[in-house]
Parts: C-alpha cells; structure tokens; sequence
C-alpha cells in the first residue's frame, strides 16, 4: 500500500512539475510547496509571484528573506486582496497611520488577531471597544477578557 501511494504521489508530482514548466502559474505555486530544496521552492515561488499569483506573491514574502522583498510581495498580495497579508503588514508596521490603515483593512475582512491589534492600537476608545467586540464575538478569548477588565 505505501509503494502504491509512493507511486501515485510521484507522478502526481510529475504532471505538476510538466504544468508548472509549461508555464501553468497555479502548478508553479503548487510545484514550490512541494519542493524539499529551497532554492528550487524559492525560484517556483518567485515565478508564480511575478506573474501575479496572489498565493505565491503571500508565499514568496514570507519565504524570501530579504526584508525590502519581503514587505514588497506582501504589499501586493495585500493590494490583491489577501487578507493575512494585510494583517501582516499591519503587525509589522511602525508608522501608525499605517499600521491602523492594514490592520482596519484585514478587520473589516474578518482577520480576528487583525481586530485585536487593531483595538489595542486604536485611538479612539468606542472605535477599540467595537474591535474587542468583534474580535470576542469571534471567539478571541484575549479581547473577552480585555473587555470583561474594563467592565470591572
């Protein structure tokens, strides 16, 4: 049975590798997931990236290592929609108008830890007890009990 799956997964990976050389963006994304030596990950994912595949554009950013890269892909992952990379680039954020900016962004897209940061970042007290709200309602047992402390 293992032998089996051994196979079925290889040649899985074989007609992934042929779609992701024939330029076919998602197999490229799904080729680099599967890659076990980084530099082969690293170069699918970049490729998936430039040609614009919100997954890999998230993905390349976390995996690249260089910082300016990194803020870059996550930028336009956000910029695509990507919810986790708005919260992301909010987290990571030291100026705060922008930080607030993201971290709404990603909230307002249901990111419950973006609601979170975004209470505990907020400058206006019913804007914060709105997100802790939120983020309560949403099962964040941090802003229960954050709004259970300022009840007392």
């Amino acid at each position: 049975m293992i032998s089996y799956l051994k196979s079925t997964v290889a040649k899985e990976t074989n007609v992934i590798r042929e779609a992701a050389k024939d330029r076919h963006v998602p197999a490229m994304h799904a080729l680099a997931l599967q890659c076990h030596a980084e530099q082969e990950r690293q170069w699918w994912l970049r490729e998936a990236a430039h040609e614009g595949y919100v997954p890999a554009m998230y993905d390349y950013g976390l995996n690249c290592g260089n910082p300016r890269q990194k803020r870059y892909w996550l930028r336009m992952a956000a910029q695509e929609g990507h919810v986790h990379a708005m919260y992301l680039l909010g987290r990571d954020e030291t100026e705060p108008s922008e930080r607030l900016r993201w971290l709404r962004m990603a909230a307002e897209e249901g990111h419950v830890a973006a609601m979170y940061e975004l209470a505990l970042c907020c400058p206006g007290e019913n804007e914060k007890r709105r997100w802790l709200r939120e983020a309560a309602r949403n099962g964040l047992e941090a802003a229960a009990l954050e709004l259970a402390e300022a009840a007392e």
